[in-house]
């Protein structure tokens, strides 16, 4: 229990710095909210006008402090260009993000498991060589190349989909699923790549144990033995990375909802970005570091839940 509370209060404070490091960047990147919202035939006194309405007037620590209890009450702030509550703007855009996001690990879980698991059972054969080879080049594309290669061969030569086109889910969820499938394996196939290659060598890593050999001294087969003992001791820094995962597929849909035209969180973060709308991109970007936080907090306790050496210290 103790070990946990320990693990909160470290979430608590990285949070808080990402919080004072976000909002600290926007004081020192250049750019004006005021300037880039009224254009640069701006006079110089309506632009002061609107920083003083903006509140971007005050002292640097008061704003960040303000901005710290709201967003402890659920207040996010209203975006500058939109004109409307930063949490309805997350709140309309984040299922759409996180429906990927789950497509995308779904879909990584599904196929890097039981391949993982053959080209451990064919290890060093011509198979097993084959796939190594082919999880170096699907592990050095990324998401995006992929993402206009499948919108090139799915869109324009077969015409399965219309490229930049997109389906609501408040429409038609199953037409909104079936438009996310193509992103989302974009975003799982590195994923896949790197999981394969975790789980083979945590597997060819535990066969050469001790308990292996014991397992076989009693009878059992080379199937009972890799399902009943290898596989849930191999299956633990995938779980591990599986859970890092996560985080980074949301980081990562950032680009490929603009190959797809998506939109989602990451749609808006960069929109919000090229318009200096702080208060949507200093949302996002705590949301993204809670999401990072609170995965390493559940890998912690499925590392402990899986490894009982860890649960003993």
């Amino acid at each position: 229990m103790k070990h946990y509370g320990k693990k909160l209060i470290s979430m608590l404070l990285t949070l808080l710095a990402v919080s004072f490091l976000v909002f600290a960047a926007f004081e020192i990147i250049p750019g004006d909210p005021a300037l880039s919202k009224l254009g640069d035939n701006a006079t110089p006194e309506a632009i002061a006008a609107l920083r003083a309405e903006m509140g971007l007037d005050r002292p640097f620590i008061v704003r960040y402090l303000d901005w710290l209890l709201d967003c402890l009450k659920g207040n996010l702030g209203e975006s500058y260009s939109y004109h409307m509550p930063v949490s309805q703007m997350i709140g309309d855009k984040l299922p759409i993000t996180l429906t990927m996001t789950i497509l995308s690990m779904l879909l990584t879980v599904a196929v890097s498991v039981p391949v993982g698991l053959l080209l451990s059972k064919y290890a060093y054969s011509k198979l097993d060589r084959a796939g190594y080879v082919a999880n170096q080049f699907l592990m050095s594309i990324p998401s995006f190349f992929l993402g206009i290669l499948l919108t090139w061969f799915f869109g324009l030569i077969l015409k399965w989909f219309t490229p930049g086109g997109f389906v609501s889910y408040k429409k038609d969820f199953g037409g909104f699923l079936g438009y996310l499938i193509l992103p989302s394996v974009a975003i799982a196939i590195p994923k896949c790549a790197m999981s394969v290659k975790l789980l083979r060598s945590a597997i060819l890593t535990e066969a050469d144990k001790d308990y292996v050999r014991t397992a076989y001294s009693r009878g059992n087969s080379t199937m009972e033995v890799l399902y009943r003992h290898v596989l849930k001791n191999a299956m633990i820094p995938l779980v591990t990375f599986w859970g890092m995962a996560v985080a980074d597929t949301i980081a990562g849909s950032i680009v490929v909802e603009q190959v797809f035209n998506i939109p989602g969180i990451g749609r808006i973060l960069l929109t919000s970005i090229s318009h200096r709308d702080y208060p949507v991109v200093e949302a996002i970007i705590l949301l993204i570091a809670f999401v990072v936080v609170l995965m390493n907090f559940i890998v912690d306790l499925l590392y402990r839940k899986l490894d009982p050496r860890m649960r003993r210290e």
